[in-house]
C-alpha cells in the first residue's frame, strides 16, 4: 500500500471517531508504520483549520511524489500556521521536513457605518463637509 491510500485510511478512521485536524497535535508512526500513535491538543485550532481529509490527501500526494513510503514517516504536526512532516532518514541520507502553511480566508471586510468628514482647502479657507455612509 502506498502512503497516500494509508493515509486516506487513517484519515477514515479517525473521522469514524469523530476526531479532526483542530484537535490534532500529531500523529506519530513507529514500527514501519504499523504502530500509530495520536497526540490531541488542550485547546483546539480555530475553525478556519483545514479539514483533515485535505491535509492528509496534500501530505500522501507529496510523499508520492518524493518517493517517501510508509516506513519512512515518523511524524505530522499540526501547529497553528502550518503543518509539519518529519520524514525519517537512512544511513546514507538524512530525514526530511515538509511544511505546509496554512492559509486562511478572513472573507470580505464588513463596512461600519462611520461619519467622515472631509477637509479642503483652498487659498487660506476651509471647507468642512459631513459625509455620511
Amino acid at each position: 500500500m502506498d502512503v497516500a491510500s494509508f493515509l486516506t485510511q487513517l484519515g477514515q478512521v479517525l473521522s469514524r471517531t469523530a476526531t479532526t485536524s483542530r484537535e490534532l497535535e500529531a500523529i506519530e508512526f513507529q514500527a514501519d508504520g504499523r504502530d500509530v500513535s495520536i497526540r490531541v491538543r488542550h485547546e483546539p485550532h480555530g475553525t478556519s483549520y483545514p479539514p483533515l481529509a485535505v491535509i492528509l490527501h496534500e501530505v500522501g500526494l507529496t510523499c508520492r511524489e518524493q518517493g517517501v513510503d510508509i516506513a519512512q514517516l515518523r511524524r505530522i504536526s499540526f501547529l497553528p500556521h502550518e503543518v509539519r512532516v518529519e520524514r525519517g532518514g537512512s544511513a546514507i541520507e538524512p530525514g526530511e521536513v515538509y511544511c505546509y502553511p496554512i492559509e486562511t480566508t478572513l472573507g470580505p471586510p464588513i463596512p461600519l457605518p462611520t461619519p467622515l468628514r472631509a477637509v479642503s482647502s483652498t487659498l487660506g479657507s476651509s471647507i468642512v463637509a459631513s459625509i455620511k455612509s
